[in-house]
């Protein structure tokens, strides 16, 4: 019997060990390497980059020869035909086309689609540096949550603590009941708090799986940051080693909403001589091979070679039609253009403004924890020494759980205000561009990084 219970005993034992073993740790790097992979957003604009290269093969088949084979087989009778004038016939007719030169009509159609290619190719790569800054929202959202359990844990030790306090001293007469009922009271506010603040992890954490686009073995994981304690988090925060006039320059360069309209004007362009193109004729080549079997002295095999023009000379103003609102979209594109362009230096003053505030913001939180600490201990020495009521300990505390918090969110808006001068620059770490005429496929690059 002490046997079995040894055996069962060893198992309990072991079996907690062998979940924490199990446990997946996710760093931030490897949590954007799995949202760019697994996030669906980004399948959908890869399909579509590849709908764009189908549209240029397209495009680029009118400077190909088209090649048509025809057959069939029929009963035909031909009146006053000696010495036979029926016959079953079967016939076999092979045509070749070739366009010589159409004025610019299948050229344009070319550059429409290439430039249209490298659109969906720009576009790609700004969804891509989306889904970083949504991940990593989203993952300085779980890590600042998780530290807010932390705080309201924290608080309930402390309230704990006092409650034993104030049990004491009202058992020795030197306080009234009043000041244990009213340490039971911030002890039950303060477990309501954590409640609410493991909830609010919970919920953060199906965000961060939203993003992802799946749920890390099963559930079973644990976000890893290498921060320090709470302490220390202003003294390690990441620095700010640019200036502003330098992000305005990274953006213009590789901003990719930039490059993607900068794409479609060309590709307006290009659109224009396409449709300027139906005023002119078309030129082609063409051969052609036709055989009967036979006996019908009137259908012999044939084969003819020719050059052939073609030429619209009237549309009914399609063609005239189709020039203007050509022309208006290429108008169009390039104000959009310039409306980006004043877009996006705003938006990189206005992320570059708010991170420099939040990083002052971290320092003066650090240093209102710090008070509020002090404050607390002397509250808390004081109610020892009876100098003061319970009021005072519970309004010190209050400040010093609330200190905590807001250097939590704090430190965690200044993080994500750095993710959107990334994403405001068009340089999220980890994220190469594919260069325009790169016969890669469809995909943004990765380089080999574990913090972006």
């Amino acid at each position: 019997m002490q046997f079995f219970f040894r055996v069962f005993l060893a198992g309990v034992l072991f079996l907690p060990v062998t979940g924490l073993a199990d446990t997946l740790q996710l760093t931030l790097g490897q949590a954007v390497s799995l949202a760019l992979e697994h996030n669906p957003r980004l399948e959908i604009v890869r399909q579509q980059c590849m709908q764009s290269r189908g549209s240029l093969t397209k495009a680029w088949s009118g400077y190909l020869p088209q090649l048509d084979v025809a057959g069939g087989y029929r009963r035909q009778h031909i009146d006053n035909l000696q010495p036979l004038d029926e016959d079953d016939v079967g016939y076999g007719s092979l045509h070749l086309n070739q366009l010589i030169y159409d004025f610019g009509k299948t050229t344009g159609a070319i550059d429409v689609g290439r430039f249209e290619l490298e659109a969906s190719r720009a576009n790609m790569y700004q969804l891509n540096q989306d889904v970083v800054l949504a991940l990593k929202q989203s993952f300085y959202g779980v890590m600042a949550k998780k530290r807010l359990v932390e705080v309201a844990r924290l608080a309930i030790k402390i309230y704990e603590q006092h409650l034993y306090r104030a049990q004491k001293y009202f058992q020795a007469g030197v306080r009234a009941k009043i000041d244990v009922t009213n340490a039971r009271l911030q002890l039950s506010n303060a477990r309501l708090n954590l409640v609410q603040a493991e909830a609010d992890l919970q919920v953060e954490r199906k965000n961060f799986e939203n993003v992802l686009g799946l749920r890390p073995n099963g559930g079973n994981y644990l976000l890893v940051s290498g921060e320090g304690p709470l302490e220390k988090l202003a003294a390690e925060k990441p620095a700010m080693s640019f200036s502003l006039d330098m992000l305005q320059a990274a953006a213009s360069e590789h901003r990719p909403e930039m490059k993607q309209v900068a794409f479609l004007v060309q590709s307006a362009k290009a659109a224009v001589i396409r449709a300027r193109g139906d005023y002119f004729p078309r030129i082609d080549v063409g051969a052609q091979y036709d055989d009967f079997a036979t006996d019908l002295t009137s259908l012999p095999d044939q084969w003819q070679v020719g050059v052939g023009l073609s030429w619209q000379l009237f549309s009914g103003l399609r063609t005239r039609g189709e020039v203007a609102r050509s022309r208006a979209k290429f108008r169009e594109i390039q104000a959009a253009l310039h409306e980006l362009e004043l877009a996006v230096t705003r938006e990189v003053a206005e992320s570059y403004l708010r991170a420099d505030a939040n990083r002052s913001a971290v320092d003066i939180a650090a240093q209102s924890l710090e008070l509020a600490k002090e404050n607390l201990d002397q509250a808390r020495g004081r109610y020892k020494a009876g100098l003061n009521d319970m009021i005072e300990f519970n309004d010190a505390q209050l400040r010093y759980t609330n200190a905590q918090a807001r250097l939590v969110t704090t430190y965690a808006d200044y993080l994500v205000a750095l993710a959107r001068i990334e994403r405001a620059t068009g340089t999220t770490p980890g994220l190469q561009y594919v260069a325009p005429g790169d016969a890669s496929p469809c995909r943004v690059r990765m380089q080999s990084n574990d913090r972006p």
